[in-house]
């Protein structure tokens, strides 16, 4: 997971988490197992000066 800080021309944040893709092969093993990546969190956007990690 990486977290994107993008600065705002008014001085906030925003802070997008983003889960990374698997490979094929986890992709794979992932279908066979049943189960799934959660869905994409959405981005959070913080005052400036205010950095939540």
């Amino acid at each position: 997971m990486i977290d994107i800080h993008l600065p705002t021309t008014d001085g906030r944040h925003i802070v997008m988490s983003r889960y990374t893709q698997p490979d094929k092969d986890v992709s794979l093993l992932l279908t066979q197992l049943g189960l799934s990546l959660p869905d994409q969190p959405p981005p959070k956007v913080y005052a400036s000066g205010q950095i939540g990690l």
